[in-house]
């Protein structure tokens, strides 16, 4: 069996159009989606209506309930008000609202392969790639394989007690590299193999269009943009 994860597509409907396009070309037999759908980029409902359009299964990302209007975890009354304002522009759907804050926080069909955006327990937090083993333990024993994302960097690291964690890294807001990236994970009885693909997309035509958003969308976006790598 091949599964075909994607995440952090954070409204780049440019990058999302390649990867979907060369996640055609792989035939997986699945596709699952590991959150943080639209916020940040110039297509936010766009993205949303394509994931829900494909039917993917999909996990709730910590964006997905900030583009709602409500901004968890944000302490800072000035950046909240950033937030509630980014979340405005976005102008979801109240259709498209409730359907991501009914996303569950993880999926598991198998139980050889969990899928969550940050940690079993939160979509707000989740180690880096070198992060000390000591962070990577909320993992341990949850599942074979366990798939986050969240960090927008693509890797894979063996735990101690032997689970395998991997990272999807990002669709559309990589910060690892300039190319979109996703997961393949191809299970052949107790044996899985992961492979991260990374695809180019045109970046110029996601910074173009969000120069057209309005503020404070238009700079939150060109910032994380601009930069791929950071």
């Amino acid at each position: 069996m091949r599964i075909a994860i994607l995440s952090d597509i954070h409204g780049n409907l440019m990058a999302l159009d390649a990867v979907t396009t060369d996640i055609a070309k792989q035939a997986p037999d699945v596709i699952w989606c590991g959150g943080d759908i639209g916020w940040g980029g110039p297509w936010a409902s766009e993205c949303i209506a394509r994931v829900r359009e494909a039917g993917w299964p999909t996990v709730k990302g910590n964006t997905d309930i900030w583009i709602t209007g409500d901004p968890q975890t944000i302490q800072d009354a000035a950046e909240r008000k950033r937030f509630e304002e980014i979340a405005a522009v976005h102008n979801v759907s109240p259709n498209d609202a409730n359907w991501l804050n009914k996303l569950p926080m993880g999926y598991t069909p198998a139980g050889s392969v969990l899928l969550v955006h940050g940690t079993p327990d939160s979509c707000f937090v989740a180690p880096l790639p070198d992060a000390p083993a000591g962070d990577f333990s909320v993992y341990e024993d949850q599942a074979q394989v366990v798939i986050y994302a969240h960090v927008h960097r693509a890797f894979t690291r063996r735990l101690p007690g032997g689970t395998i964690v991997a990272n999807t890294g990002a669709v559309g807001m990589p910060f690892d590299d300039a190319t979109a990236s996703y997961l393949l994970v191809d299970r052949t009885g107790a044996d899985i193999t992961l492979t991260h693909r990374r695809v180019p997309f045109d970046r110029r035509a996601v910074l173009a269009q969000l120069k057209h958003c309005d503020e404070p969308l238009r700079s939150w976006g060109l910032e994380k943009f601009e930069t791929p790598m950071r």
